[in-house]
């Protein structure tokens, strides 16, 4: 009987598979896109038995070590994406980056934000080191989310370990759709609550469009929604549903940016049926998506509701006391209009 010898040439590709076996440890960053899909990632990975280790959330010293490593062109959110990076990939064998291209909505290709496309890449040029990362190539044209996964699990594990993972985590990624939609927020996937949505008739209410990793995210948001609050307003924030989001892409407005049309979708709710006072635009400088939503909305808020809105932009330099009277001083206008 013979004995495998680690040290032979030929052992090579079996020790890169047994290592793949054993790496079980994934690093998932609290930023961007898993606002979105956090859910549905933990549960598949969980479900193949790994260990998912999600990155702290946002501080100073995630944004300041961001903002060193990234160049100065990118905006707010990638470059705190980037510090989390630095923190989770220490503790982890395997590093997750999606990139997310597109997905079909009725008739057509809606992208991802161009940034975050290239985000895979942008990571690597960034760092000099990092653990194996696990890559999906979230594109509708080319193949099936299920087929990307399993692409990119080649060498991990079988494919139907994939198959039954990938329906169990559709499934609570479902659940996890209807609960945020419920709640208003999707802090629940980490374990997080959001503030109280309880109101009075009286109290002026606000839409707030914006992603969610921008709205949620207390560390680039500086707490937009505990400020609105503190001011004797009533944030309103909507997550449309699949339906919503494809007859917005029938609109003569609509996005080829699949994101920036569920923003579009949720404006197009508090508007026509939420009825709000008022909206709150939240974006970050260096978004050219969401300069082009924004306008759009803001349009279609002033010329065809009569609804004021304000837009606040993030960046690193934001400062607490400048939002603050902002949205203070957007809360009394709006109150003195309801009189």
């Amino acid at each position: 009987m013979s004995t495998l010898n680690p040290i032979a040439p030929g052992c090579f590709p079996r020790l890169i598979f047994y290592y793949f076996l054993l790496a079980r440890r994934i690093g998932i960053c609290r930023a961007l896109h898993a606002f979105n899909h956090y859910r549905l990632w933990q549960t598949f990975f969980a479900e193949l038995g790994w260990e998912v280790v999600l990155s702290s959330p946002t501080g100073r010293s995630t944004v300041e070590q961001g903002v060193r490593l990234a160049p100065s062109e990118l905006c707010l959110p990638v470059k705190a994406f980037l510090g989390h990076v630095a923190e989770v990939k220490e503790q982890v064998d395997v590093l997750f980056l999606p990139r997310i291209v597109c997905r079909r909505v009725a008739y057509d290709w809606f992208f991802g934000c161009p940034k975050a496309i290239a985000l895979p890449d942008l990571t690597r040029a960034v760092f000099d080191s990092l653990p194996r990362v696990v890559e999906p190539i979230l594109d509708g044209q080319l193949q099936t989310e299920e087929a990307a996964f399993r692409a990119a699990l080649s060498g991990f594990g079988r494919r139907t370990e994939v198959r039954r993972a990938w329906r169990t985590a559709v499934l609570a990624a479902r659940a996890g759709g209807q609960r945020t939609r419920a709640e208003g927020s999707p802090l629940h996937m980490f374990g997080s609550t959001a503030g109280s949505r309880s109101s009075s008739g009286t109290a002026v209410r606000i839409g707030v469009v914006g992603h969610p990793y921008l709205l949620f995210d207390s560390g680039l948001s500086l707490d937009v929604m505990d400020r609105l609050r503190e001011a004797g307003a009533v944030p309103v924030v909507w997550f449309p549903n699949d339906v919503e989001v494809e007859r917005e892409s029938r609109k003569e407005t609509a996005l080829n940016w699949y994101y920036e049309l569920e923003l579009l979708a949720a404006a197009r709710r508090m508007l026509e049926v939420d009825r709000v006072d008022g909206l709150l635009l939240v974006a970050s400088f260096a978004c050219g998506t969401g300069a082009v939503t924004n306008e759009i909305v803001h349009r279609e808020a002033v010329h065809s509701h009569g609804v004021p809105t304000v837009q606040v932009l993030l960046d690193e330099h934001t400062g607490e006391a400048g939002l603050i009277t902002r949205i203070e001083s957007f809360v009394d206008m709006l109150r003195l209009r309801k009189r």
